[in-house]
């Protein structure tokens, strides 16, 4: 069973949309940072999303000295990779919110940095990672967009367009969420699947399974680790425990989030 989780959106006035979740013990903070930049480099309709994660030293001994800095890019890139086909890839199940980022095309688009931080890590860090990365960009609001074209030399028109940023009403949330999925850890010890394992059965597990799942019970990616990996005779049973997992975890933070009043 997974153990219950606990959500805050909203508390980092500074950022574009934040989160922070506690599942069970692990408590994990997600802020969005939205700025202006170029265009997608593979297409010209897409914007830029980026991921970052900052171990704190307190959260977990495996994360003093130079170890947080090692597990932060590692699941900086397991997160990016569940959105993304690859890094800085425009396809993925991400691919429908990036497109909803363009301002002109070819030229400007928004780009998102997901900036984490691990508070305490008391096992499924990165499930705790994933739920909140979702829960921050459901927070997100944008500010309003207007493009007039410059007027040239000679005041004519025919210059570079010209962007115009509003912040001062409520802003314009994210389109394209609903396909973004969930990463669920499941963890194998022995021939036992256990769902959302805790820091003594991530240490004790012979292989760990991070299966991304969307609000449609599809599976679009999964990653293994562990000393030995997973059972090839498990790997199926684990996957479809998963995919019930997430679907029911998606569906539970989905009415969470439709439900709240989000104030950016």
């Amino acid at each position: 069973s997974v153990r219950p989780i606990e959500v805050q959106v909203g508390l980092v006035a500074q950022a574009s949309g934040s989160a922070r979740l506690r599942l069970g013990a692990t408590d994990v903070i997600v802020g969005v940072k939205a700025e202006v930049g170029s265009s997608h480099r593979d297409d010209p309709n897409c914007g830029r999303l980026q991921v970052a994660v900052e171990c704190s030293p307190c959260a977990s001994p495996q994360y003093e000295g130079r170890g947080g800095e090692s597990w932060g890019q590692l699941l900086a890139s397991t997160l990016e990779a569940g959105l993304l086909q690859g890094p800085g890839s425009c396809s993925g199940p991400a691919a429908s919110v990036l497109r909803g980022l363009c301002i002109i095309s070819g030229k400007a688009a928004w780009s998102l940095y997901i900036d984490a931080l691990v508070l305490n890590d008391a096992g499924g860090v990165l499930g705790a990672l994933s739920a909140a990365t979702l829960c921050a960009l459901h927070a997100t609001r944008l500010p309003r967009v207007t493009v007039s074209q410059g007027g040239g030399e000679e005041g004519g028109g025919g210059g570079a367009a010209e962007i115009e940023l509003d912040d001062d009403g409520a802003g314009v949330p994210l389109t394209g969420l609903e396909s973004l999925p969930l990463l669920v850890t499941m963890a194998q010890l022995g021939l036992q699947p256990v769902t959302d394992p805790g820091a003594l059965e991530e240490a004790s597990a012979s292989g760990m399974l991070h299966v991304a799942v969307d609000s449609s019970a599809h599976v679009c990616g999964m990653h293994q680790e562990g000393p030995k990996g997973v059972d090839p005779a498990t790997l199926v049973a684990l996957t479809e425990t998963a995919v019930v997992v997430g679907k029911s975890t998606l569906h539970s933070l989905q009415m969470f989030l439709s439900s709240a009043a989000v104030v950016q």
